[in-house]
């Protein structure tokens, strides 16, 4: 017999256990649920908006009048955990027969933003609706910085480099509410004392850091001279609005009567500032986080919120609000846990945020399986992985169920190649993982053979591939030919010449000597394809990439694959790519086949080790 609400069991998926039916009932005032890894905390999460609308409907007794879930705001940190929770909350909603549409609010920390700005940030001269870039276009953006500037401190041999550090630091100032100003203001006032260092380390660093900060405010000026944002300015500016007019505060509380804060580890200083500013001086707001999976300090994330929360937001009273543990691991077997624990253990407890925090395993998981294993290259590590997969499906694990993690998108290629030769149908997660996808890489080499002259390795692509199959003897009887004719130009011509290219070399293939017959007429075959595909890619590339794919065939080839899942996720990779196609546009300009290649150089280059970004002591 239960001891809970049915309908919180329905929405938990069994009975809670104590700490979890402690977390789900609290009362109407702010809060911290420290959550450690599988502890169910989304399930918790679900149930409380539950709790709370069950004590609203008068079916549990409550020392408050609870919340109706219209009136409860959800905020999380990514598009995916919003999907989820949002499934999760109305799944466990079903239960309780409210009137159509009584469900929260639930949105991410920067739709939240994006909100605020378009209510109410004509306050501050923000048009609604502002023009958000994407990672791409900011790299764009930050290219243009270098023709307004010239570098002395930092080294701008390599030019990504450059630009990911003025990236970084305009951000960095922004999550944390630094002014530019003040990053060189701080840096200028320590420079006589770092000269007096034996080491003239820090004080070039301090310059660098100097001229980075002044870059920045340019990069600051491009955005507001072309009437963009970023996404660190949704933050920024919807702060400003908040701190700046108190009303718009009033209106959120007169709004929501509740606030759920999911993933609270990976918010910024900002991000906190700005709920806060809405929400703080007790306000039922209830924060879930766990202070060892914050894993994006690289882009601005501080711990600082989640473990200065009770200080941050207190009870009415003015006394720190409670912290509750969820220690309870349900996904992991006990030897995982150990492993985990024996791993961090070395680490002293005062560099551990949480060094209280001691995951129990769930009894029922049993013990649990890991295996750490060695390789000599990358190659070899990927054969192993495609085999551990494959030997898990036979053992009756979905393709779905598996999946693999990379330090960087370099290691891409060498998966998907032994994932190939097994037959494994493969789905890749973003941009950067699509552009090393063999059907994707197809399409990319045409575009590419359309749009840009000195595409040689996209031209040979095709030709030696299963479409063309030109001999590799007569495509380098075509080489040797623009080869001679350059020489010849050379001789005769003064001053620079433009080379003679190989795509021009096929508009003279009665010139070349030596062509096999059967290698003649493809290689005219093909010029005639990318004459008529130079006059398709006036289209909308979107439009374009499509007829591509419709003309070479690739589709029909996917889909009559021998092996069904296969074929279906390789299909879907190749829509999730022309997904990416459409939603980009340029940061200024024409949506152009030559800005798309550009933005997918971009792109490329954001995912190579040397264009990482460096630390700027």
């Amino acid at each position: 017999m239960t001891s809970h609400p049915p309908e919180i069991v329905a929405a938990m998926g069994a009975e809670p256990t104590e700490e979890q039916w402690r977390a789900i009932s609290m009362p109407l005032e702010p809060y911290v649920v420290v959550a450690g890894a599988g502890s169910g905390k989304t399930s918790v999460i679900a149930a409380r908006i539950v709790y709370l609308a069950l004590v609203a409907l008068g079916r549990v007794q409550a020392d408050h009048d609870g919340v109706f879930p219209g009136s409860v705001l959800c905020l999380t940190f990514t598009n995916k955990a919003t999907e989820n929770l949002v499934h999760r909350v109305r799944r466990a909603l079903a239960t309780l027969d409210l009137p159509e549409g009584e469900e929260p609010e639930i949105l991410n920390y920067h739709s939240f933003a994006a909100q605020v700005l378009d209510r109410y940030g004509l306050l501050v001269g923000i048009e609604p609706g502002q023009r958000v870039l994407t990672p791409a276009q900011r790299a764009e953006l930050g290219e243009h910085v270098l023709d307004r500037m010239s570098f002395e401190h930092v080294a701008a041999e390599w030019q990504p480099s450059v630009v990911a550090g003025i990236l970084d630091l305009a951000q960095q100032a922004a999550d944390h509410c630094v002014p530019l100003d003040r990053v060189v203001e701080f840096n200028r006032e320590r420079l006589e004392a770092l000269q007096a260092y034996r080491s003239e380390e820090p004080y070039r660093a301090a310059l660098q850091r100097i001229e980075l900060a002044e870059a920045a405010r340019v990069f600051e000026e491009l955005k507001r001279e072309r009437g963009v944002i970023d996404f660190a300015d949704q933050i920024t500016l919807a702060l400003r609005v908040v701190e700046r007019y108190p009303d718009v505060a009033k209106d959120y509380r007169s709004r929501f009567a509740a606030v759920v804060l999911d993933e609270y580890q990976d918010t910024n200083i900002a991000q906190g500032r700005l709920i806060e500013s809405l929400f703080g001086g007790g306000f039922p707001v209830t924060a879930v986080g766990d202070p060892d999976q914050n894993i994006y300090a690289w882009r601005g994330a501080s711990l600082y919120n989640l473990l200065q929360f009770p200080e941050q937001f207190l009870r009415e009273d003015g006394s720190a609000s409670e912290k509750l543990p969820l220690y309870t691991n349900f996904r992991s077997g006990a030897r995982i846990l150990s492993a985990a624990d024996r791993i961090i253990a070395p680490l002293p407890p005062e560099q551990r945020p949480a060094a209280d925090k001691l995951l129990r395993p769930w009894p029922p998981n049993g013990e649990g399986e890991m295996s750490v294993r060695r390789f000599g290259d990358e190659r070899a590590e990927a054969q192993a992985i495609a085999e551990g997969i494959v030997g898990l499906h036979d053992g009756g694990e979905a393709w779905s169920s598996c999946a693999v993690l990379c330090r960087t998108s370099r290691l891409f290629f060498s998966l998907q190649e032994a994932f190939a030769e097994r037959d494994v149908p493969v789905e890749i997660v973003g941009l950067v993982g699509l552009l090393k996808v063999p059907e994707v890489v197809e399409v990319l080499a045409y575009a590419r053979a359309v749009a840009e002259p000195l595409a040689s390795v996209s031209l040979a692509r095709i030709l030696l591939g299963p479409r063309y199959r030109v001999g590799f003897k007569d495509l380098a009887r075509v080489a040797a030919w623009a080869k001679e004719r350059n020489y010849a130009w050379r001789e005769t011509e003064e001053g620079e010449v433009t080379p003679f290219l190989f795509a021009e070399a096929l508009e003279h293939l009665d010139e070349v000597d030596g062509l096999s017959d059967e290698g003649r007429r493809r290689l005219e075959e093909f010029r005639a394809e990318l004459a008529s595909f130079r006059e398709l890619a006036r289209r909308p590339v979107g439009e374009f990439l499509a007829e591509v794919i419709r003309r070479t065939g690739l589709r029909a080839e996917i889909e009559a694959g021998s092996d069904a899942e296969v074929a279906a996720a390789r299909a879907r990779n190749l829509a999730a790519f022309l997904d990416e196609v459409h939603a980009f546009s340029p940061v200024e300009g024409e949506l152009t086949l030559r800005a798309f290649l550009d933005y997918v150089d971009a792109v490329e280059a954001s995912g190579r080790p040397s264009s990482r970004r460096r630390r700027t002591p």
